[in-house]
């Protein structure tokens, strides 16, 4: 498979995603193609009390995923809107995504563009903190490499990671539903196989 990044106007993405579909069908038809602006759940207080809402990853962006090269219909893509940017490019004048890029455009696709919560436990000393050792029990979080940053009221964390050559801090919720003692083990921390800078077309 492949993939690449779409670069639109931040609100337009999913009618840029039905255009695109729509663009790909006609000039490839029987190409096999995902998209996805990728949004997480908020746990957010308003009003007196929480209730969780949808908030966007990567604002005007979207992860494609297809088994042509779509590259090769760049221009058509780039025609279909006037709020389409089109794909991102390497310095060599490539499109599909690499390396650690490639990394978390799959984490996307594997979570269908939402990102859940995920479930943690921490050691219970001093409770959870920046930079602290935490097991991620289950949901998303469990497969991103990436740095914690922050920790917002115990419902979501800012964590750091790489994507298309730059260090991007994404906010995700949480559920801590277990402390632990010195058996926790530590999160990964961020690592990034793309030293080329993207561009736009």
């Amino acid at each position: 498979m492949n993939y690449y990044v779409l670069a639109c106007e931040t609100g337009r993405e999913s009618r840029n995603i039905t255009l695109l579909k729509k663009t790909v069908e006609r000039f490839m038809p029987g190409c096999h193609i995902e998209a996805y602006s990728p949004v997480r759940e908020s746990r957010e207080f308003c009003a007196k009390t929480w209730s969780m809402k949808v908030r966007p990853i990567l604002p005007g962006y979207i992860i494609v995923i297809s088994d042509s090269e779509l590259w090769r219909i760049q221009k058509d893509i780039f025609m279909m809107s006037e709020t389409c940017y089109g794909f991102l490019r390497n310095l060599d004048k490539s499109y599909e995504l690499r390396g650690g890029d490639m990394d978390f455009a799959r984490w996307i696709e594997d979570n269908q563009g939402f990102i859940r919560t995920s479930s943690v436990r921490y050691d219970n000393r001093g409770g959870l903190c920046p930079d602290q050792r935490i097991t991620v029990l289950s949901g998303p979080l469990k497969d991103l490499k990436g740095r914690i940053l922050s920790v917002y009221k115990g419902v979501r964390v800012t964590v750091e990671i790489n994507f298309l050559n730059e260090v991007k801090r994404i906010s995700l919720p949480i559920e801590i539903v277990e402390r632990v003692g010195d058996e926790v083990t530590a999160e990964e921390k961020p690592s990034s196989d793309l030293n080329e800078k993207n561009e736009y077309r």
